[in-house]
């Protein structure tokens, strides 16, 4: 890229952070993942979203949806140039979480009016569309949990570690009290993060707590990315046998030794989401003597064989449902894994497996596995 290509690009980028400001808009409001003072993208009652950007020297301006199945279309949705420069469009896209771009002639850059979240392996925007029915993920009470981020040094990697930690409300009030834990992973693509900014998961967390829906609970965020010194990441990175070991040598041991745990598999869950489901059912099934409690969210479930698979647990029905509490699987029927699960249903049924299968509608997105975990969350450590 040359200098003066780069300097436009800069120029353009710097002209639409200074887009002003429009209080009087009607018929709706500002997205929710906006920045602060930014009224673009902007949510009409009808659920249609309007995007609008300031960029006078551009010759194209387009937005385009990363998501599996593009709401935004299939191919990038192009703005119309108006006076002074000001591109817009406005397009009907689904309610939920989704991560976009604009596309600036020919350039993918983020959009300064919202928020940047980590997914697609990279920081990109995204934009919250509000169901007009369905609002468990927003915060409505008065007492919240905390969510604590947490450095620590990984004896499987030899590398430094981040880990973020929701505690649940009151957990400071009495000090006497222990808490069962639940191990909840992300997606391929995103980070430890990823279950609290765009999954909203404290908020579901302390919304059934304090209504009584579910147990309280301590809530363990990793990162499903690791591998051993001087290994490179595997192409199915999910597949990897360094993570399992993070979860089982180095974030049992932490979180039981520095919070207020019931440190007992009877006390112990883990769930996830597409390749952190794949992982929950990986890191679990395997280790029945450490967790009883074993979910996944629309799972990555590659090869899976009802004999071989997780160390053959589902060999033996019998010692299989005494050991688990709970097994829970759940898929939107949209979804490119949906078939997959099902036929994993039919062939846990046959065998006696007692489990739950959870299916919906909805396809590989976060509206459907916010659902899953208030789902999930609320039958857990019930006896």
């Amino acid at each position: 890229m040359n200098k003066i290509t780069s300097f436009c690009i800069a120029f353009i980028i710097s002209l639409i952070c200074s887009q002003p400001v429009y209080a009087q808009l009607k018929n709706g409001s500002r997205a929710p993942s906006n920045v602060p003072n930014k009224e673009y993208p902007y949510i009409h009652s009808d659920g249609k979203v309007t995007f609008r950007v300031k960029a006078p020297l551009a010759k194209s301006v387009q937005v385009i949806g990363l998501d599996s199945k593009n709401p935004f279309g299939k191919e990038p949705t192009n703005l119309i140039r108006g006076e002074d420069g000001l591109w817009i469009v406005t397009i009907p896209i689904n309610p939920g979480f989704h991560y976009y771009q604009l596309i600036i002639d020919g350039t993918p850059v983020n959009d300064p009016a919202s928020k940047t979240y980590f997914g697609w392996g990279k920081a990109t925007s995204g934009l919250e569309v509000p169901h007009p029915k369905v609002d468990f993920y927003n915060p409505k009470v008065a007492t919240h949990g905390e969510v604590r981020q947490r450095w620590y040094h990984s004896q499987v990697t030899g590398k430094l570690r981040r880990v973020l930690v929701y505690t649940p409300p009151n957990y400071n009030a009495n000090i006497k009290r222990r808490y069962p834990v639940l191990y909840l992973q992300h997606g391929a693509g995103e980070s430890e993060w990823a279950w609290t900014q765009q999954g909203k998961a404290n908020f579901i967390l302390d919304n059934l707590i304090n209504t009584g829906q579910a147990i309280p609970m301590i809530v363990v965020m990793d990162n499903g990315y690791a591998t051993k010194p001087g290994v490179k990441l595997p192409p199915d990175s999910w597949k990897n046998e360094a993570f399992p070991l993070v979860v089982i040598k180095d974030l049992i041991p932490l979180i039981d030794s520095q919070y207020r745990t019931i440190a007992h598999r009877n006390s112990r869950a883990i769930a996830g989401l597409s390749m952190g489901g794949g992982q929950a059912l990986e890191v679990g099934l395997n280790n029945l003597d450490k967790f009883s409690w074993v979910g996944g969210f629309s799972s990555l479930l590659k090869d899976f064989n009802i004999d071989t698979s997780y160390g053959g647990v589902f060999q033996n029905p019998t010692l299989a449902n005494l050991k688990l509490k709970l097994f829970w699987l759940g898929c939107g029927a949209q979804d490119n894994f949906y078939s997959n699960h099902q036929a994993i249903h039919k062939q846990l049924e046959k065998i006696g497996i007692r489990h739950i299968w959870f299916p919906t509608k909805g396809g590989h997105e976060w509206l459907v596995w916010r659902g899953y975990l208030r789902e999930f969350a609320s039958i857990l450590f019930r006896d």
